[in-house]
């Protein structure tokens, strides 16, 4: 018989304590193929995030300093960091590390948008864990995103809601003080780079992408914008060094290694 002793302590810091990073390999992203009507309007089944946070083998949420290992004897003693659920949140992010924002308008949990969502005070508590909130769109393994896919490629009108990833970033927060983990993404294939640097996708790198790219960073209403190609440092955000980088490839013809 396996005998595995673990000793568990909520350990004292004299800093919040990070969360561990959510465990990618239980990560999946369920959507559909948006339904036509005799109309001709179109409605679609929500998608949904099926994700893991960092918990331990007992399903407590742990600290960053969590650690699992079996000695030669089966045995091994742990002490490390449980968190209180009721300070753990999380942040959902798509493709260039852009962030979601939960609407009132969609999420009858929220008054105003959101972005930090504590989800173990939205679920209620029943006897065997938690439940789904009032409206559905949160259980205890991830968010729901109402009318959004990516499955559109024959649906006039519709842009897909990622076109490369979906992640999950987790927080604790103590008396307004907010550590984070990093940011772990589910992937649903390559980067969808079609030309680096083509920023308005007419097909060649020009000074007129510079310009495109510098009135998107100011705020300024631009279309078409190719945000993939825009990424031309590869940093996997749009900010001024892609500015620069572009800038360098139009008067050296090299890109950024």
């Amino acid at each position: 018989m396996m005998l595995l002793a673990l000793a568990v302590s909520a350990m004292a810091q004299s800093t919040v304590p990070v969360p561990a990073d959510p465990d990618g390999d239980f990560f999946e992203w369920y959507d559909y193929h948006p339904y036509q009507w005799p109309d001709g309007s179109y409605t679609v089944a929500s998608g949904w995030f099926y994700l893991s946070y960092g918990m331990d083998v007992m399903g407590n949420l742990v600290a960053d300093d969590y650690s699992f290992e079996i000695d030669s004897c089966w045995t091994h003693t742990l002490n490390y960091t449980i968190l209180d659920p009721e300070k753990f949140s999380y942040s959902i992010y798509t493709d260039l590390d852009e962030i979601f924002v939960f609407e009132p308008e969609e999420y009858v949990e929220f008054d105003e948008p959101t972005t930090n969502v504590f989800i173990f005070n939205i679920l209620p508590k029943t006897e065997n864990g938690y439940g789904s909130a009032p409206s559905g769109d949160f259980e205890f393994w991830g968010p729901h995103f109402p009318n959004r896919t990516n499955d559109v490629d024959d649906v006039e009108g519709w842009e897909p809601f990622f076109q490369w990833r979906i992640g999950i970033q987790t927080h604790y927060t103590v008396d307004g003080v907010t550590t984070s983990s990093n940011i772990v993404y589910y992937y649903i294939g390559d980067k969808p780079v079609t030309m680096l640097g083509d920023v308005n996708n007419d097909g060649e790198v020009t000074i007129k992408d510079v310009t495109v790219l510098i009135d998107y960073l100011l705020g300024n209403e631009v279309n078409p914008f190719n945000k993939f190609n825009a990424d031309v440092d590869n940093g996997n955000s749009i900010t001024i060094k892609d500015v620069t980088a572009l800038i360098d490839y139009l008067l050296t013809g090299t890109w950024p290694e």
